[in-house]
């Protein structure tokens, strides 16, 4: 095991099922259907310097099957400008050696505290996939355009497309804000024009 593999059993990939819309809020308890009860598990979350993630997003990335695309300015970077090593091990984590999905696209702003080597970090994964996987009808790849503030500065929420399935997030994508927020699933990201945005935004974004 290298130091990027988390050492966690992953869950069994499931079949392709029909999309069902639902809502989610962040608890350190990795997600709820509710919304909080309680005023001390908000104030914990609140004050937490690592609040723990949707583990229903990370699941579903975990289990793509053709592409994992975000849009978010602070995917990469925490609250409050803490140290984003975290942040980004917990992300690759995600993108597993084991990965079936081959188009992993992040699309975000550039971060004075996030520098080239800790991007350099997603190469090495893409490469690991590339290598633990031979057999792949279709080589990985993990792209991140850092240039969303810069080339695409019209969008105030964040999203992320998995497969087929637009997700929305009220704060930062994976659901790693501390403060009450909510994310929505089950979208159909064709129907919605998701992925034709994304396509937009992305394209916008690689111009010189």
């Amino acid at each position: 095991m290298n130091k990027f593999d988390s050492g966690l059993n992953l869950p069994t990939r499931p079949s392709r099922t029909p999309l069902k819309t639902e809502i989610l809020w962040g608890c350190e308890r990795g997600g709820s259907h509710h919304f909080p009860r309680d005023i001390g598990e908000i104030q914990t979350r609140r004050h937490s310097t690592d609040p723990k993630p949707l583990d229903a997003f990370r699941i579903a990335v975990m289990n793509a099957m053709d592409r994992v695309w975000v849009m978010d300015e602070y995917f990469l970077m925490p609250d409050g400008g803490t140290n984003p090593d975290k942040r980004i091990l917990t992300i690759l984590d995600w993108l597993h050696t084991d990965l079936i999905a081959c188009d992993i696209r992040i699309l975000t702003k550039k971060h004075d505290e996030i520098d080239k080597d800790m991007l350099e970090l997603f190469q090495i994964r893409e490469k690991e996939i590339n290598a633990y996987q031979t057999r792949r009808p279709k080589q990985c790849s993990i792209l991140v355009n850092t240039c969303l503030r810069d080339k695409f500065n019209y969008i105030h929420d964040r999203f992320a497309i998995v497969d087929d399935e637009l997700w929305h997030f009220g704060a930062t994508v994976g659901g790693f804000h501390a403060s009450v927020n909510a994310a929505s699933r089950g979208w159909s990201a064709v129907d919605s024009g998701a992925i034709a945005f994304f396509e937009l935004a992305w394209d916008k974004c690689k111009e010189r």
